[in-house]
């Protein structure tokens, strides 16, 4: 599934000291924004590009290149920093549902393979799909699944965050409660994979609708950042890179002639 670049080839086995981050292709974008702003600020070189019948090709400039040389994007791509021990998979292409299933599971076979010591999920859910209590304070939420260290649920505790409340299911009788990802993309479907295969997962989420996403990417990644503390902090907030691609973020200004 994974094609190296030249030269940049490495064995699964030595990533198991590291964390790896990957995002949903969900409501708002925010899991990809996110991801582009990690590997654009810490500078992460590109290791293998992603190649799975789920992606729809996608090929363009380098979104990053300001700080390397120039080249070329495919719809997904694997980056890694041996600085900061970090591996981030990003997915720039759309996705065909028929292909998910296996895609996923190719996935968390691999993850299984690479045994790392972390693995985070960013995602976003719908705001409309709000219940009551969410309403009020931060939009942020994070799940874990039964395989999490308790020390990793001690830390994201003691950073005062918020699971995600359960809910009941709409589509079985009954009280049973469940945790509900409207809008999630794979979001589900990856934390019951990563459960049945005692993979250790955290998921960051926020609620948020369509349009300019930029304060949740910063509000997320703030978030993921106190916790791991891969970004250094200047007055209380991250030293950011933004990516080169987000100068045009809604398309190029209008032209001066047609005024």
């Amino acid at each position: 599934m994974f094609v190296f670049l030249k030269d940049k080839s490495i064995e699964w086995s030595s990533l198991q000291d590291y964390t790896f981050i990957l995002p949903a292709v969900s409501v708002g974008n925010i899991g990809q924004l996110s991801v582009d702003l990690l590997i654009s600020s810490l500078r992460c070189d590109k290791l293998a590009k992603v190649d799975h019948p789920i992606f729809v090709p996608v090929v363009g400039s380098d979104p990053y290149d300001d700080i390397r040389e120039q080249g070329l994007m495919t719809a997904a791509e694997l980056y890694i920093s041996k600085e900061k021990k970090l591996v981030i998979l990003q997915i720039r292409g759309l996705l065909i549902k028929e292909f998910c299933a296996d895609f996923l599971a190719k996935l968390v076979d691999w993850m299984k393979k690479c045994s790392f010591t972390k693995t985070i999920l960013l995602s976003s859910l719908y705001n409309y799909e709000r219940v009551d209590s969410q309403l009020t304070g931060s939009p942020f939420r994070y799940t874990i699944t039964s395989s999490v260290k308790s020390t990793v649920e001690e830390e994201l505790k003691n950073l005062q965050w918020s699971a995600l409340e359960t809910r009941r299911s709409v589509w079985k009788e009954g009280t049973e409660e469940i945790l509900f990802f409207p809008g999630g993309g794979y979001t589900n479907m990856l934390n019951k994979l990563c459960g049945k295969m005692n993979i250790p997962l955290v998921t960051l989420l926020i609620f948020c609708a369509e349009g300019d996403n930029i304060p949740g990417v910063l509000l997320i990644t703030g978030h993921l950042n106190r916790w791991l503390n891969f970004v250094p902090m200047a007055n209380d907030t991250p030293g950011w890179k933004f990516p080169a691609s987000w100068k045009l973020f809604f398309g190029a200004p209008p032209p001066l002639t047609m005024y």
